[in-house]
């Protein structure tokens, strides 16, 4: 039975892109609003009060007058020294370090938290560790230390995180979330500089970043990294992935995607006597070994199950842009569809909705339907969009849908077949005894849309 359309979906613009220009990479999305105990800037004067109108002017003077629970913010320009943190918040009450509401500040040179400086917050700068000494940045020795939507490089010259030490702090509890990781490490390879190096940690969670293009190994567990949970990230362009050493010890990496190594494998081991480390569900690619595209390391003694083996379909992996487009197989492994970390957490959407006009339909009766779906850069919007009904496992097409720019509905029929056991609808058939519809659309070049459930009268 054919479908009848009266006429066609709503369009919409929707803001699928990221502002590639943006160092960051970040998608303009409401954030939680700042506010700002104590105010740094670089025309300010330590001996000032740090207060908005008459801030300090380096980042050790703004954070040391930091109580617990407060935030300290950089207002825009280039902080130029190295910084070595000496004290934190507490649990639920950390010490926050932040750009200025609507601003983005930098901070080039070494930063250090030490052994004695826990629960403490970076969010929202650009870190720059290139210092004179080449020594790692961010170190961190403290405990409970979150660093989250920032971007951090170090242009080429040594190891940018490096989580804890056996002689100077074990770290614990490190969160690493939402950031660019990029261009770390010397060039040639040196086999020891790394995006994230685990070296003496406990607990510490790296999870949807973008991690790439650096030296040696994105993320390095070794030789101590305990119970480290590394998922939702892109570790694309680094010499290899992810690798886990020596002593370390049930830490799982999952939902990942690993593409693209330049010096040897996705992932990898060395000396390994610790247990309990898994990678699961991963999505891997590489071209450098003939008959291995996942890139395992031969011989690799963690387990690694349940992965894709494919190409990610990046949107534009020369300029960085990491997101995946609405088809990759990929998508199935990260929580963030686009796979930005710095975009706002929210509920996953799809990238066109769908819903009805009436929740209830009567066999022999209409459904209303309606769609949002997103223009192209040019202000055009897809020809049509296909209507599928889910039945017998299986999503089965109705039809296809005319779309134009205006705000009127889709109607399709509802009707019993002649046998009394099959509801017709459009080009697919519902069983009689079916209470509930459950419809969705396809979009080529966009993507789907959510699961619509519609109730069936009697």
């Amino acid at each position: 039975m054919s479908l009848k359309f009266l006429a066609a979906a709503a369009v919409v613009v929707a803001l699928l892109g990221m502002d590639a220009a943006r160092s960051t990479g970040a998608i303009e999305a409401a954030k939680p609003k700042v506010f700002c105990d104590k105010v740094a800037s670089p025309l300010g004067s330590n001996s000032q009060s740090g207060s908005s109108g008459k801030p300090y002017l380096t980042v050790d003077k703004l954070a040391s007058s930091l109580q617990r629970g407060q935030t300290g913010c950089l207002r825009a320009g280039v902080y130029q020294r190295d910084v070595e943190l000496k004290k934190g918040g507490s649990s639920g009450a950390p010490i926050t370090i932040t750009s200025y509401p609507g601003e983005r500040a930098t901070l080039l040179g070494r930063i250090h938290v030490n052994d004695h400086a826990n629960n403490l917050v970076f969010q929202n700068l650009d870190l720059d560790g290139y210092n004179r000494e080449r020594l790692p940045s961010p170190t961190v020795n403290g405990d409970n230390v979150v660093f989250r939507d920032n971007d951090v490089t170090n242009r080429h010259t040594s190891i940018c995180f490096l989580l804890g030490s056996r002689e100077w702090g074990r770290a614990r509890g490190t969160v690493i979330e939402r950031n660019r990781i990029h261009n770390c490490g010397q060039l040639p390879a040196t086999n020891h500089h790394h995006g994230i190096y685990a070296e003496a940690t406990d607990n510490a969670r790296i999870t949807d970043n973008w991690i790439y293009d650096n030296a040696d190994r994105g993320v390095q567990m070794f030789p101590d990294a305990q119970r480290t949970y590394v998922a939702r990230n892109v570790i694309d362009g680094n010499g290899e992935g992810v690798v886990i050493s020596r002593t370390s010890s049930h830490n799982v990496v999952e939902k990942n995607i690993i593409s693209n190594p330049v010096v040897r494998y996705n992932l990898e081991d060395f000396e390994l006597t610790g247990t309990g480390n898994v990678g699961r569900r991963n999505c891997l690619w590489s071209t450098r070994h003939a008959g291995n595209p996942a890139g395992l390391q031969t011989g690799l003694v963690w387990p690694t199950i349940e992965n894709i083996i494919t190409d990610p379909g990046y949107v534009n992996r020369a300029a960085k842009d990491f997101r995946l487009h609405p088809g990759s197989p990929c998508n199935t492994f990260s929580l963030i569809p686009a796979n930005d970390p710095l975009a706002a957490r929210k509920k996953l959407k799809r990238p066109v909705q769908l819903w009805a006009l009436r929740s209830l339909v009567r066999p022999g009766g209409r459904i209303r339907l309606r769609a949002k779906l997103p223009l192209d850069n040019a202000g055009h919007a897809p020809a049509r969009a296909l209507l599928k009904v889910r039945r017998d496992g299986a999503w089965r097409r109705v039809g296809a849908m005319k779309l134009k720019l205006d705000r009127t509905a889709y109607e399709v029929a509802l009707r019993l077949g002649d046998q009394k056991k099959w509801r017709s609808f459009g080009q697919a058939r519902v069983w009689s005894g079916r209470r509930t519809l459950r419809l969705r659309v396809s979009v080529k070049g966009v993507g789907l849309s959510n699961n619509l459930v519609v109730r069936i009268g009697r």
